[in-house]
């Protein structure tokens, strides 16, 4: 893959390095709308993934989060990675921890469940497709 505008090479894998909005960009060439990015409550995040899930033609997604919130971050640091949500594909589930409590989170996580992989070439084109359409309706 390639950034759309300066040709650099991009790795789906370094994902927290990439923008996705309608395609998949290289952080030096595209930053995210700030709505996509601020803090949200869980029961917006589950109406999101609703409207989400039915404009794309999926079944509805569990949508879980963290009630048990502890003000230490370290709590969520797993393997020298901070932790924003995990996608189970089988079970058709996400779970939100409150660092991920975002509409690009849920767009990313939405993607793993949509398509069923990690962090490839189809799923960051459907994340960056998710993300796009929901920025046209903020």
């Amino acid at each position: 893959m390639k950034c759309p505008k300066c040709g650099k090479s991009i790795n789906p894998t370094q994902h927290a390095d990439l923008i996705f909005d309608g395609q998949v960009w290289c952080s030096d060439c595209s930053n995210y709308d700030p709505r996509l990015i601020e803090k949200r409550d869980f029961t917006d995040l589950w109406e999101w993934s609703r409207k989400i899930c039915q404009a794309f033609n999926q079944a509805p997604v569990l949508l879980e989060h963290d009630r048990l919130y502890l003000p230490d971050p370290r709590k969520y640091w797993r393997d020298g990675i901070f932790l924003l949500a995990e996608a189970d594909h089988q079970k058709r589930s996400i779970m939100l921890y409150p660092p991920g409590m975002r509409l690009t989170t849920l767009c990313h996580e939405l993607a793993h469940i949509f398509t069923g992989q990690d962090h490839t070439a189809e799923w960051a084109s459907i994340n960056a497709k998710l993300t796009a359409w929901v920025k046209s309706l903020l």
